[in-house]
């Protein structure tokens, strides 16, 4: 929304910064670090940002997974953008940067990265909803 402010016989406008278009790779950038700071946060939730978790073939698999479904466009690397999560939550070396290379065309070369069907996410969360509403009747 537009603003007009008058002070002292000089007129400012103030616009909108959102008219502003963001160019086509800015915006896979941006929707990068969306993905990545939700991915970060429930690991937060989940208390798995230990250096001990940093080289587990389970929190790799669950990092592969949670991108595997936020990711739509498929401009967006994910092999990097994994690589981009794991060096910022534990801050791998190089060494570690290619140990975890491995494992992940490990378990893409055993199709252990899987994308659930919205279907079964739609009735995970209808039993869930339906569950908690009775827990809290009773």
């Amino acid at each position: 929304m537009d603003s007009i402010i008058i002070k002292n016989n000089i007129i400012t406008i103030y616009m909108s910064l959102d008219l502003i278009a963001v160019t086509p790779n800015l915006s896979l950038e941006i929707k990068a670090n969306e993905i990545k700071a939700k991915i970060i946060k429930r690991l937060d939730e989940l208390k798995l940002t230990d250096q001990k978790y940093k080289l587990s073939q389970d929190i790799l698999l669950l990092v592969a997974n949670l991108i595997e479904h936020l990711v739509k466009d498929k401009k967006i690397n994910k092999k990097q953008l994994l690589l981009d999560i794991f060096q910022q939550v534990y801050n791998i070396q190089a060494n570690d940067r290619s140990q975890l290379e491995m494992q992940l065309e490990f378990l893409h070369s055993n199709k252990a990265i899987k994308k659930l069907s919205k279907f079964y996410l739609f009735a995970c969360g209808a039993f869930e909803y339906l569950f908690k509403k009775k827990e809290k009747k009773g």
